[in-house]
């Protein structure tokens, strides 16, 4: 090894504190989101000084960006969604192991990974780096998903099909991005055990599934005529919404 102060020494001790930055800020940020987080707080636990962050990152919006760049390369490295494996499955069972892959980014750990709750920060105050997120982590999962979807669906089916079925599969298992806690305290049972991740992905995957033939059978059974929606029903058969009673002003009684 050679001794401090050679170039090789250096650039591992230099390589060694940005990792601990990058380590302390995904925790920081996924506690606080990118306005509440300190970076005073982020070098105190990385064992660094405020100068380290601007010159490895360039300030903590360098630093932010880097954090959320490395938790992307994490999570497809450690969950992918795509894989060779994966593409040999019938697109159903592809279906299912992508429902099984965001659960398990969900609810697999002991609590919401970061790159999760910094997503949450970031759907309820965006900030400059949500385009980043799409770009990185959501986009190329949305163009799988769909990729699936369309698969599922039959050369029958509209961009717009494979779009609703795609945003209607996906949020049954986004609900756990914000609503663990609430599932788990609502719902004991299913949310104990060993299995639950594989109960969940195969209920999502089965009605989404079920949505999905309901389409594909009106697509290709009737040509030409569109998918049932609430919005062009038949007049008469929406159902009626009785309005509450004009309140009556302070004072006034009745004429």
């Amino acid at each position: 090894m050679p001794p401090i102060g050679r170039p090789g020494a250096l650039q591992a001790t230099e390589a060694a504190t940005a990792r601990r930055l990058l380590e302390a800020a995904a925790h920081e940020f996924a506690l606080h989101g990118y306005e509440a987080a300190r970076v005073r707080d982020i070098v105190d636990a990385a064992g660094a000084n405020l100068a380290a962050v601007n010159y490895h990152f360039g300030g903590k919006e360098g630093l932010y960006q880097a954090t959320l760049a490395q938790l992307a390369r994490q999570a497809r490295d450690d969950s992918p969604v795509d894989s060779p494996e994966l593409r040999a499955l019938p697109p159903q069972d592809q279906l299912r192991a992508f429902a099984r892959v965001m659960l398990e980014r969900y609810l697999g750990a002991a609590s919401s990974s970061p790159l999760s709750r910094i997503i949450a920060h970031e759907l309820l105050d965006p900030t400059p780096a949500l385009g980043q997120i799409v770009r990185g982590v959501t986009g190329p999962q949305w163009a799988r998903l769909e990729e699936i979807v369309r698969a599922i669906l039959g050369p029958a089916a509209t961009d717009e099909d494979v779009s609703l079925c795609a945003l209607s599969a996906a949020s049954q298992w986004v609900f756990f991005l914000f609503g663990r806690r609430m599932f788990e305290l609502q719902f004991p049972a299913l949310a104990a055990g060993p299995r639950r991740i594989d109960r969940l992905a195969d209920h999502i995957a089965a009605s989404a599934i079920a949505a999905m033939r309901e389409v594909r059978r009106q697509r290709e059974g009737e040509p030409g005529r569109p998918v049932a929606s609430a919005a062009k029903l038949p007049r008469g058969t929406h159902p009626k919404v009785r309005r509450a009673p004009k309140a009556r002003p302070v004072g006034r009684g009745p004429k």
